[in-house]
């Protein structure tokens, strides 16, 4: 189900789109739908990503070397809700090893049971990093500031693209790409301040 459609391919999907995506997991049915971006940084292709990734075909997006470690806080957050941080490496579509940011939040209904998780990845591959993977997790706990801006603007987007708002959504995917931005140099200081 992969698609390894070539360099320039993935380069001109990253970016069109800024290197910002967006995905949802449907925890009840296991699948990911994945927008463009986040499906070729995966190794997956568009459409594939449209109709929804079952999750452990997936996971098999992420770097076989990091992929137990950042599986566990994810999987963590989707069964009994919070938010994580990740950033590890992928094998993307295009036969390259990329290195992504992903934010997620897993979010309980009234019942207490998580259905629906929903998140950003940037793609970081330029920037100075290790090649081992980072994840901070929170389960059921509050959520930090820049957290709950993303979680607002998430659901902004979505409510904006329902109504056909085209200029709003527009101006919600740049606020989404800076978001983005602001997580990676969150996660690059906090990497920094350890090294100390």
């Amino acid at each position: 189900m992969s698609a390894h459609p070539g360099h320039e391919e993935l380069q001109t999907v990253l970016d069109d789109a800024d290197t910002v995506g967006r995905w949802q997991i449907d925890v009840r049915r296991c699948v990911v739908m994945a927008d463009p971006i986040v499906a070729q940084l995966f190794g997956f292709t568009p459409e594939f990503g449209a109709r929804g990734i079952p999750f452990e075909t997936f996971n098999n997006g992420v770097h076989p070397d990091d992929r137990a470690h950042v599986m566990e806080h994810i999987l963590g957050c989707a069964e009994a809700g919070g938010w994580f941080i990740a950033e590890h490496r992928v094998c993307s579509a295009d036969g390259q090893i990329r290195r992504i940011l992903a934010r997620g939040k897993f979010d309980p209904d009234e019942s207490g049971t998580v259905v629906v998780g929903r998140g950003i990845v940037v793609d970081i591959t330029q920037s100075d990093a290790s090649d081992d993977p980072l994840v901070a997790s929170r389960i059921s706990q509050a959520t930090p500031p820049l957290e709950q801006v993303v979680d607002l603007v998430l659901a902004s987007y979505r409510t904006l693209k329902d109504l056909g708002e085209p200029k709003a959504v527009a101006l919600t995917e740049a606020l989404l790409m800076e978001l983005g931005f602001c997580l990676a140099r969150a996660q690059v200081r906090g990497r920094l301040a350890h090294m100390h």
